[in-house]
């Protein structure tokens, strides 16, 4: 027997709680496994030395009594016996009801107990060659007992001590004091080597638990090794610290004695304050809470004064279940902003060579934690360019490339200091540590925008880019994300005040973002249950008021709401990336519903420029008309003029392929714009129309816009094109449009929007008044 083993007390043998350590459940779970495994030869035996009982008895003891013991004998066996084989079998099973010690020590004294009917209440009533075969039999079964239940010695001892109170029985009957002694010792002999074998047992098991967790050990040194991790650690399925090594808790300022037993979340963060701040403390929490293993996690300690990187892998029995976590960790507060190593590679962005969104996202952690430990205030300066795709797009990502190199230099000399990093394309970002005056930041901002706007020298060219930066400080977030979240509300909304400038953060632009989020969800739950309608707003010929078309118009009533603006809704689903999705519904809708109308009546369907990218279109716009069985000469389809921003031929492209199916192309909106003149014939619309600002500017006497107005039409008419008045809301407006030429008119004035199926006529005052006129 080796030392090991003899280094486990009696007490520890023979105990009966449940173990605390994971080591000692797994020793328990393997006994009971052995136990289970044994368990056919254990009821093969007990069934055997029962039936022989039994035959051997039946002439001399009633055969009730022998059937009731028989009975119950079976019904143990059998059940545990059923028991046992399932367990093996079926491993769901055995996860969900495992074995348990003290439901089988019961058993087994249960099936020990029934043995004591024989010595106890048959053996004075047979004859003496039966009182020595049932001697026999119980002497057997002890040393079987012995030998089958060993690897449990809390329920062979129990069964072998009941058995040797029967055998002494059966000694006691004879009178003889010598078989009564023999008896004990013979007992007392069987239970020595029941403790003998399982000691051994449970230290072979020991022992091999602790050479497979050292080899788990070295494969995860070696997993790891790459990170250069320095300490080791390991926690329960409850989370608290099993073993941790000194250097850990060295690092802690503990001894590893101290940090056993302890929650792990206390000793990373006592307070909760890092995890409120940290994305990666929250994130180093949800893997554990999801038993997930992770890698190289970095969290902050100390307030933000030390940076660990942590890694760990799950530890699982064999059933499955967790049991713990097993990993390594390192402190990197230095190397990830120094010298070569990896973990300072993996945070530096490899075009620029300045901090990436890993580090960027570091800095700000230790910059908030510090301003909530009573530090100076932090800031975050989010800055986009401009112009930059044009860049790309003309000379090339290569010259791109240097573009952005040269940007990062600029940043690094125009923000004093603070951390500069590339977050990804053409963002950049600033951490800023100091004063949160708006004066100073809006300062920074303009001398960052003034240095951007420079001329950067590439090669031969001469390169001119600005930039646009959005501002938030460490008082409006209480996290990374959460402040990275209201910089970047800023950036948007110094975009759609204009690029070239700065922005800080509001509580109104949360605020907004939120109301724009939750219409966001409103818009796709309307869609997928058919809250969309569409109405149709008449468009008359401006001589005769002769209905000639109508403008399909999207509308959505809100159960709480209301009726929802297009003005409001429509650039939410643009932002969505809905509005193909919407676009093709409303096309194949109007379309359907158009194909009942009077053949001289055409349909008008609005168009987004989101819309024109691809054949997707096109595509749509076939499959329809073919579907629903509306003329192509029919459609007419809607674009405002910001298609034409950017100058994309993609853009013309998908307009000729529209053309050419016979569509009749109409330009929204003209005037109020950015298109070219030039556009009108590159596109070949067949009709435009002028935006209501102009119809309702001439109507109230500007000269200049009325002069506008009559060159528009001119020019139109010049190349062909039919031009139509938006927006026409009185009868002086309708009669100022036709005077200066205008072919069609839409408006209130003429119609308001109504359903497909409501068809009423122009205005009948305007068209009596126009007859009356033209008589």
């Amino acid at each position: 027997m080796d030392s090991t083993a003899t280094d486990l007390t009696l007490g520890a043998l023979l105990s009966s709680a449940e173990p605390t350590d994971e080591t000692s459940r797994a020793v328990r779970r393997a006994q009971l496994a052995a136990l289970v495994r044994l368990g056919p030869a254990t009821i093969s035996i007990q069934l055997l030395a029962a039936a022989i009982v039994c035959v051997a008895l039946r002439g001399e003891v009633p055969v009730w009594e022998l059937a009731l013991w028989l009975v119950c004998s079976f019904m143990i066996c059998v059940t545990r016996g059923m028991r046992a084989w399932r367990l093996r079998q079926d491993e769901d099973y055995a996860r969900r009801r495992p074995a348990e010690l003290r439901a089988v020590t019961l058993v087994i004294a249960a099936l020990a107990a029934l043995w004591l009917v024989p010595p106890l209440v048959w053996f004075a009533r047979v004859s003496l060659d039966l009182q020595l075969l049932v001697c026999l039999l119980c002497a057997g079964l002890m040393s079987a007992g012995s030998v089958t239940l060993a690897t449990v010695p809390q329920a062979a001892t129990m069964y072998v001590a009941i058995l040797t109170v029967g055998t002494t029985a059966m000694a006691l009957h004879f009178g003889n004091s010598a078989q009564v002694l023999l008896t004990w010792l013979y007992g007392f002999v069987l239970c020595w080597g029941v403790l003998a074998n399982s000691r051994q047992f449970v230290s072979n098991v020991r022992a091999r638990l602790e050479l497979q967790e050292q080899g788990e050990l070295i494969a995860l040194l070696r997993e790891f090794e790459a990170s250069g991790s320095d300490w080791l650690w390991e926690l329960d399925a409850e989370k608290r610290v099993v073993h941790v090594s000194r250097a850990m808790a060295e690092a802690l300022g503990c001894t590893p004695d101290q940090l056993v037993g302890r929650p792990a979340a206390s000793v990373l963060d006592p307070d909760g304050a890092v995890a409120r701040i940290s994305a990666g403390m929250r994130s180093l929490f949800d893997h554990a809470r999801r038993g997930a293993a992770f890698r190289d996690v970095a969290v902050p300690m100390f307030g933000g004064r030390r940076w660990w990187t942590l890694s760990g892998k799950t530890l699982v029995d064999s059933t499955g279940r967790l049991i713990g976590w097993r990993g390594v960790g390192s402190d990197i507060t230095d190397v990830r902003l120094t010298g070569s190593d990896a973990v300072r590679a993996a945070r530096k962005d490899p075009l620029t060579a300045i901090a990436n969104r890993l580090l960027v996202r570091e800095q700000l952690e230790e910059s908030l934690l510090q301003q909530a430990g009573g530090g100076p205030c932090c800031a975050l300066l989010l800055v986009d360019l401009d112009r930059f795709k044009l860049v790309n797009d003309t000379l090339g990502h290569a010259v791109g490339d240097e573009l952005l190199c040269e940007v990062a230099s600029r940043l690094e000399g125009a923000a004093g200091g603070a951390t500069v990093g590339r977050l990804g394309g053409d963002e950049f970002a600033i951490v800023w540590t100091g004063s949160c005056d708006r004066a100073e930041l809006g300062g920074l901002a303009e001398r960052i925008m003034a240095e951007l706007s420079r001329a950067v020298p590439v090669g031969s060219s001469a390169l001119h880019v600005g930039a646009t930066i959005g501002i938030a400080t460490g008082r409006d977030a209480a996290s990374e994300d959460q402040l990275m979240r209201c910089a970047d509300l800023a950036l948007y909304s110094a975009k759609r005040a204009g690029r070239g400038s700065h922005a800080f953060f509001e509580q109104a632009m949360r605020e907004e973002a939120e109301e724009h989020r939750l219409l966001e969800n409103d818009v796709r739950d309307a869609l997928n249950s058919n809250a969309l309608r569409l109405v149709y707003q008449p468009i008359v010929e401006a001589g005769s008021g002769r209905l000639v078309a109508r403008e399909a118009l999207l509308r959505w009533d809100h159960p709480v709401r209301g009726e929802v603006s297009p003005d409001v809704f429509i650039p939410v689903i643009e932002d969505a990336g809905l509005m193909h999705q919407i676009g093709g519904w409303v096309l194949r809708q109007a379309c359907t519903e158009a194909a009942e109308w009077p053949s001289e009546v055409s349909l008008s369907v609005n168009v987004s420029a989101s819309q024109l990218n691809g054949p997707g279109l096109a595509n749509t716009v076939v499959n329809v008309l073919a579907a629903t069985g509306l003329p192509a000469s029919r459609l007419e389809l809607e674009v405002t003029e910001n298609i034409f921003i950017g100058d994309d031929p993609a853009t013309l492209s998908a307009l000729d392929a529209l053309r050419r199916l016979g569509i009749r192309l109409v330009l929204d909106d003209f005037g109020r714009g950015y298109c070219s003149f030039g556009y009108l014939r590159q596109a070949r619309f067949a009709k435009l129309k002028v935006d209501q600002s102009f119809v309702r500017a001439a109507a109230n006497g500007d000269a200049d816009c009325a002069a506008i107005v009559r060159a528009i039409f001119a020019l139109a008419r010049s190349l062909g094109i039919c031009t139509t008045a938006e927006g026409v809301e009185s009868d002086r407006e309708a009669e100022l449009m036709r005077q200066l030429g205008c072919d069609q008119l839409q408006g209130f004035h003429l119609g308001r929007p109504e359903p497909a199926e409501v068809f009423r006529p122009p205005t009948e005052e305007w068209q009596h008044r126009r007859s009356g006129k033209g008589a």
